[in-house]
């Protein structure tokens, strides 16, 4: 009887097992390419000059954002291991007339850790938009992350959507992306967002 018992009861835990598995979201790499950290964007205003360092906000807000999804992420500066690369291209424009910030995330996720991949097609490649009411003489960077936070929450929802995403990422085994992430760094970005 006791056998039987201590049978059942591991026969039970590895049909759980699959289960709890399989509601886990993804491992993922989080990177903003290099150039975007050393061009900031200045916000239109005709009275004040204020630059604007979309990177460093971007990484932080999409990393937050990402982790509050219940994904585990890291960066590129740190292990670069997961099972895909999500490369974030943030971009803000102000509206001086109207008051408002208006961001726009374009995230392109690699599921191939090879350095040449970043020269070929992304899996995806996804925007998402945000906008938040302020005014540049005050709280800038509060408003600027209300801005992406909309713009994050887009772009997870439509990943989170994507029937390529679930086959192709989900149950991908873990890589280092980090000859990846050198790669994209060394690409040049489009002048027109500088």
């Amino acid at each position: 009887m006791k056998r039987l018992l201590t049978y059942l009861s591991g026969a039970l835990c590895l049909a759980l097992t699959p289960v709890t598995q399989a509601g886990a979201q993804p491992s993922l790499v989080i990177q903003v390419p290099e150039s975007f950290y050393q061009h900031p964007v200045r916000l239109l205003n005709p009275y004040l000059n204020y630059w604007h360092n979309r990177a460093e906000i971007a990484e932080s807000v999409g990393l937050n954002t990402f982790q509050a999804q219940h994904y585990t992420t890291s960066s590129c500066k740190a292990e670069a291991q997961g099972q895909a690369l999500v490369v974030i291209e943030p971009n803000m424009f102000y509206n001086p007339q109207t008051g408002v910030f208006y961001s726009e995330i374009t995230a392109r996720v690699y599921n191939n850790a090879g350095a040449d991949s970043a020269l070929g097609k992304p899996l995806m490649t996804i925007k998402g938009l945000g906008q938040s009411r302020g005014w540049l003489t005050y709280n800038v960077e509060n408003f600027t992350r209300q801005s992406y936070q909309q713009a994050f929450d887009q772009v997870i929802q439509q990943i989170q959507q994507n029937p390529l995403y679930q086959q192709s990422v989900v149950d991908a085994p873990i890589q280092t992306y980090q000859a990846l992430c050198n790669s994209i760094d060394t690409l040049s970005q489009p002048k027109a967002f500088f």
